[in-house]
């Protein structure tokens, strides 16, 4: 009864049971994303925090529904997809298939707390990369590169983090 339950429950809902799971597994990673920016001091500029997002957008309207309406330290958030890189983005998440390259390379030298999910996204310059244990997910942050980048990530943050160097990064 509980399957067919769960199977009526997808099919009015048009998804399939792994796209859900890709789904809560992004609306997820869009809750970190928004409290990221609670955690991390970036430099005091006017205008909002713009998180962008690489490329396709993975989050569907999650991460624009979490930070609608949202300011933090007075500033609005805004979130946007861009196809290529920006200079206006202190936050970018490059999500799996986006050129993380490209994106790096653009935010090297700059305050740009830089965001992934492929296995090599640390050892190309990353930041922050989030990774699968079992069904949870959870991240690695490079303290070096953010401080290389002027960003100062908070003590309580990074207690929740796996703390890796480049050459930790698999």
């Amino acid at each position: 009864m509980r399957r067919l339950v769960l199977l009526v429950a997808l099919a009015v809902l048009g998804a399939d049971p792994a796209a859900q799971k890709a789904s809560i597994e992004y609306q997820v990673k869009a809750a970190y994303l928004f409290n990221f920016l609670k955690f991390v001091e970036f430099p005091a500029t006017a205008g909002p925090l713009n998180l962008c997002v690489a490329g396709r957008n993975p989050f569907g309207t999650s991460l624009d529904e979490l930070v609608r309406g949202e300011q933090i330290q007075g500033r609005p958030i805004l979130s946007r997809v861009i196809l290529e890189p920006e200079p206006n983005c202190d936050v970018v998440f490059v999500p799996i298939g986006a050129a993380s390259t490209a994106y790096l390379r653009a935010a090297r030298g700059t305050a740009t707390l830089t965001v992934g999910e492929s296995s090599d996204f640390i050892a190309q310059g990353g930041i922050v990369n989030f990774v699968l244990k079992g069904n949870n997910v959870r991240f690695e942050i490079d303290a070096m590169a953010a401080e290389q980048a002027k960003l100062r990530i908070s003590s309580r943050l990074l207690q929740l983090a796996t703390i890796v160097r480049p050459a930790d990064a698999r």
